[in-house]
């Protein structure tokens, strides 16, 4: 009998990767292929490797939670194909553990595939910013006005600034992981582009979670004696206030935070909150809020299908200053999990999650990778888009590309 070498297999693996990766930016269908051929073959692998029995565990663990989640909505009232679609776009989330395993049984070149995956959304930002030069005026004061900025991708403006963001911290794990010195002009030259990009045409969400990743890996970085001995501390902080000052020279990144502090303003001072981004989100979390303060709802949700309906029942229970118009959905992934899932639910999957980062990229690649998608989804319900999805997926699995990396090229050296 035949069976396919390890090479073949990573190479359908991370071509699988990359065609999803692409594809949503114009094909989701094409995209969601890609992600179901990375599945397919995550879950052969983990099947095979004797030594995998804790990601093997993990990823029974995981499918069970989700078979909770169907009973639960079921329960409900809902029907089991309704169900099933309800949670359809975050299934990938569920098999994060077969995901994983192929990088880490068939490592790739991470610099070779981050310079890949960061085409298309090096491409759509080039022709993003020259787009918003070009109209400068008026998208500025769509900026000023909490408007997402025209973007040549039918991605969502908030998953993609997060899909630039894991990009971008993935480019930057690979500096202190796999100290990739042969990455040459290019690899540097997409990385600032990108950069700008990010901090130009992108979403509030992706500078968040990008700047909290970044703040993890410089913190580690400090405790390491041999990045004092090659950079004196004069220096660091010199280059530290050019990239702020150079920062604040961008006139989109200023009129976010112009906004920023406005809608900061609106809420602690009282106003009119229907125009105000931030300020619609919090009005969507009380609503939310007392939702899952009702007991019955705690334990176990009110489901999919009811969702909706409930949710708006709530924004009338708590007098919300929202225009019927403006009365969005939670904006916020742990809050809708809890509403229509409950409490203990939700739990067992950040405890999952957890684990699983936890065991396969070690503390500073976990908190890299987990903050920053913990923050995104505290002002985004990411797991109810594609590309949010997609955003997690790609992330675990560069990680997970460059800490295997690193780990063979120990071997290698004390080998030597």
């Amino acid at each position: 009998m035949w069976y396919p070498s390890p090479k073949h297999i990573s190479r359908v693996y991370f071509g699988a990767l990359i065609v999803a990766a692409a594809g949503v930016h114009f094909s989701p269908a094409l995209s969601s292929i890609g992600l179901i051929i990375m599945i397919a073959v995550g879950i052969g692998v983990l099947l095979g490797e004797a030594s995998e029995r804790r990601l093997r565990n993990l990823q029974i663990a995981f499918l069970g939670l989700m078979g909770v989640m169907l009973i639960l909505d079921m329960f409900a009232g809902n029907s089991i194909q309704g169900s099933f679609s309800a949670i359809q776009v975050m299934i990938p989330w569920f098999f994060l553990p077969a995901i994983c395993v192929v990088p880490k049984i068939l490592p790739s070149y991470p610099e070779k595939l981050l310079m890949v995956l960061a085409i298309p959304l090096w491409w759509i930002s080039g022709a993003s910013m020259l787009n918003y030069t070009a109209d400068f005026e008026f998208l500025s004061q769509m900026v000023l006005e909490s408007k997402p900025l025209p973007l040549y991708t039918e991605v969502y403006h908030i998953e993609f600034s997060l899909l630039l963001t894991v990009v971008l911290l993935g480019m930057t794990f690979v500096f202190s992981e796999v100290l990739v010195k042969k990455a040459g002009f290019t690899f540097y030259s997409i990385y600032i582009l990108l950069f700008i990009s990010l901090h130009m045409v992108s979403a509030r969400t992706g500078l968040l979670s990008y700047w909290l990743g970044m703040g993890i890996w410089v913190i580690y970085q400090l405790k390491s004696k041999s990045v004092w001995q090659k950079i004196k501390p004069i220096y660091a902080i010199g280059i530290f206030i050019f990239i702020l000052i150079s920062l604040m020279q961008i006139p989109s990144l200023k009129n976010r935070m112009v906004n920023t502090t406005e809608d900061l303003r609106v809420l602690v001072n009282g106003g009119d909150v229907n125009h105000k981004s931030l300020g619609q989100r919090v009005e969507a979390w009380k609503a939310i809020m007392g939702i899952i303060a009702q007991p019955d709802n705690f334990l176990t949700g009110v489901g999919s299908t009811q969702f909706e309906s409930v949710l708006f029942e709530s924004y009338e229970r708590q007098n919300s200053k929202l225009f019927l118009s403006n009365r969005i959905g939670p904006h916020n992934q742990t809050l809708q999990w809890m509403a229509t899932y409950g409490f203990p639910v939700t739990v067992i999957w950040y405890a999952l999650l957890i684990v699983l980062l936890g065991s396969q990229l070690g503390l500073m690649g976990s908190l890299m990778l987990g903050v920053p998608i913990w923050a995104a989804s505290m002002f985004e319900s990411i797991a109810q888009r594609q590309a949010g999805t997609l955003s997690v997926i790609l992330v675990c699995a560069v990680f997970q590309t460059i800490v295997q990396y690193r780990e063979n090229n120990k071997k290698i050296s004390a080998i030597n």
